[in-house]
């Protein structure tokens, strides 16, 4: 088989997931199932001395950015997140490194500490999904206060923060506050994110979901499985737009599988020359393709899933051979893996091989880039704005 595209060029951005362990309970997350973390997820955290290994030793030349964010986990969670910083700066010292994290862990002289290592290079997007009255209604298990404190911490450790904000019904009112607070305490950045997981249901298997829920209508769960919320979208002025009408089409055709085989695909992260290690060593393009292999299934989950990853994987070679652990990351980027998931593209419908997954992230639905009200919240860009060029 041909290499694919993704081998054409190095690796210039790598999409990191420091670890698969939480601390929060957000009942969109894939690492949810009904009020509980999802049977069968392994709590894994990213070995530094493997990333040494496969980037010091024989992996690309230095980055030119990279992102820490969890699939399933929460980065500041990890159980030595300065060692894989400290990797990352030997092998790429002016790489723009990004972190992404709710902040309601750790203490504030770590968040201190951290600021300066990412040094000015670096930043770190704060989840905070409302105020001290609502931030606990998405970010189940997050003290509102204690983000701000560890927030608080990092700016004035010299560190540059930004402030993302998943806006609801519940918390729509509060965003012109939360915007201010986040002016005031110093925050370069404050950004409103319009979800588009509300019709997730239309096209994946959701365990949540049960009589009574439907795309206006989202399931919070305590740890029993007993519903105790519900989750909205919000008004028209903040709702995901490219969702909506995705929503729309797949209502009215009774299957996503139209629209995934009417859309063009624009595979972003191959634009950005970047790659996804998850955090048992795993190397994918990127998270979207990581989550369908290999979110846990169980029961109904197991028969309904969207299984097109899973079987491509087994088809050329299997999990085992993504995995650091016994390739190098170049070997793996140009292997049969990666060059399958390109051919896919070209398939005329899903039934001949069109990954859905693709088709729904990178087709020009876009759906998902249009939570980001600008074009650098997408993830696999280099790096953050500059100081006074960008904002």
């Amino acid at each position: 088989m041909t290499p694919s595209a993704f081998a054409a060029a190095p690796v210039r951005h790598l999409h990191i997931e420091p670890t698969t362990r939480c601390n929060a309970a957000c009942p969109m997350c894939a690492r949810n199932d009904s009020g509980q973390v999802a049977p069968g997820l392994a709590m894994l955290d990213l070995d530094p001395e493997l990333l040494r290994e496969r980037l010091v030793v024989d992996g690309p030349p230095p980055l030119a950015g990279v992102d820490l964010c969890g699939a399933y986990g929460d980065p500041a969670v990890h159980g030595d997140l300065p060692a894989l910083l400290a990797v990352l700066r030997v092998h790429s010292p002016d790489a723009a490194i990004s972190l992404f994290t709710n902040g309601g862990v750790r203490s504030t002289s770590w968040w201190s500490c951290l600021a300066e290592m990412l040094g000015p290079r670096g930043r770190v997007v704060f989840a905070i999904d409302g105020l001290q009255d609502t931030l606990g209604t998405y970010r189940r298990n997050v003290s509102f206060d204690k983000v701000i404190a560890n927030a608080s911490a990092f700016i004035a450790a010299g560190g540059r923060a930004e402030w993302d904000f998943l806006v609801f019904e519940h918390n729509e009112h509060q965003v012109e506050q939360a915007q201010e607070r986040a002016a005031a305490l110093g925050f370069d950045r404050f950004n409103p994110k319009h979800s588009a997981r509300f019709v997730k249901v239309l096209y994946e298997y959701v365990p949540e979901i049960r009589a009574g829920a439907s795309v206006d209508r989202f399931p919070v769960c305590a740890p029993d499985g007993a519903v105790v919320g519900w989750l909205k979208p919000p008004s028209t002025s903040h709702r995901n737009s490219a969702a909506d009408r995705l929503g729309e089409q797949i209502l009215a055709a009774g299957s996503p599988d139209p629209a995934w085989t009417a859309t063009s695909i624009s595979c972003q992260v191959l634009q950005n020359r970047s790659v996804f290690i998850s955090a048992g060593g795993l190397v994918f393009p990127c998270c979207w393709t990581y989550v369908q292999a290999t979110v846990p299934l169980r029961g109904d989950a197991a028969a309904q899933s969207e299984r097109q990853m899973r079987e491509l994987i087994a088809e050329h070679g299997g999990q085992s051979s993504l995995d650091l652990r016994h390739h190098s990351l170049g070997a793996i980027v140009a292997g049969d893996v990666f060059t399958a998931i390109e051919r896919s593209w070209s398939a005329p419908t899903p039934a001949d091989g069109k990954l859905r997954v693709c088709a729904r992230v990178c087709g020009e639905a876009d759906s998902y880039r249009a939570q980001f009200a600008d074009a650098d919240r997408i993830p696999g860009r280099v790096g953050p704005p500059v100081p006074g060029r960008d904002g």
